[in-house]
């Protein structure tokens, strides 16, 4: 059981070098690579031609190539690549289904890249019912099942895992911010998925990366959701809010009740790795001279989940 952080923004902020400098000087073991920077999210969703927008585009020596420094940087420091996050949406634009084959096709190619640099998780959104009801519940779980279905034949031939995270859906109608349940937040919806998947690829290609933030923001506690989905949580994104934001501080700097998480993940025997979706704040807020100290803070959190989840 690895301690790992994402990688975005400090990256795109402080670059390769220094970022994963500081995430091993902090006592981080491995990585959540984010690879989401594979195409600019509004770029994409602005297109009608899906073309020259990705890296992914490209021959496996091109993708290899494009990302050969920033590998080098997590080798050299001793980091492993525990997961990686693909871009999103999956769905949307002007042409919303032109925008689902295209992305399609560049997490076909994203799969073998992970299995090739020996990492076993990718996380892929799926796509979550738009509050303004212009998909249907029934249309929107055709287009998550279509998507994933056709992500089959690829990862059959690989050892990748793709996770599906849970999402929450956020609304600006009527002048006023709320936040709805996204795709994967009743754990009964996530079960039948995952389970379904698996079912029809014939091997355990398919788990869900559970986000504790966006279970939180939704309001359903740890131990309404976690027993239910089980060992199907092959991944996780771990931070805090208050409720009223998907703010990614570092836990213990919102109101989750982190003692339920332990209890939840402890029962049901996870044994994948620990990793923290909370550097969003290191590239907005935190002046540079105070990164290391706050990485290290949330390395020491990692170190205690895991020692507390690995008690008898």
């Amino acid at each position: 059981m690895k301690i790992s952080i994402h990688t975005q923004p400090l990256v795109m902020q402080y670059g390769t070098k220094q970022t994963y400098k500081w995430i091993r000087e902090a006592g981080f073991e491995a990585v959540d690579w984010a690879l989401e920077q594979a195409w600019n999210s509004r770029v994409v969703l602005a297109s009608n031609v899906y073309k020259d927008l990705s890296i992914f585009e490209k021959e496996p020596e091109e993708i290899m190539a494009h990302y050969a420094q920033e590998l080098s940087h997590i080798r050299a420091n001793g980091l492993t690549i525990t997961q990686a996050h693909a871009p999103d949406p999956p769905f949307g634009g002007p042409n919303g289904y032109a925008h689902l084959e295209y992305a399609i096709s560049i997490y076909r190619k994203m799969i073998p890249f992970c299995h090739e640099i020996g990492c076993k998780k990718l996380v892929i959104h799926a796509h979550s019912v738009p509050c303004n009801g212009t998909m249907s519940p029934e249309e929107c779980k055709r287009v998550n099942l279509y998507l994933y279905e056709s992500l089959i034949p690829v990862l059959v031939k690989t050892d990748v895992t793709v996770c599906v995270e849970n999402l929450w859906f956020p609304s600006y109608m009527n002048n006023s911010f709320d936040i709805y349940d996204g795709v994967l937040s009743d754990p009964w919806e996530a079960r039948e998925l995952i389970d379904t998947l698996n079912q029809k690829a014939g091997k355990e290609c398919f788990g869900i990366c559970l986000d504790t933030g966006h279970l939180h923001l939704v309001r359903i506690f740890m131990e309404e959701y976690i027993p239910i989905v089980g060992n199907r949580i092959k991944a996780l994104h771990i931070h805090d809010n208050m409720q009223n934001y998907d703010s990614h501080v570092l836990p213990y700097g919102g109101s989750i009740r982190w003692k339920d998480f332990i209890q939840q993940i402890k029962a049901i025997g996870y044994t994948g790795d620990l990793n923290f979706e909370t550097t969003g704040q290191y590239g907005s807020f935190i002046p540079t001279e105070l990164i290391p100290m706050f990485l290290n803070v949330n390395a020491e959190i990692g170190k205690y989940f895991r020692r507390q989840i690995e008690s008898k």
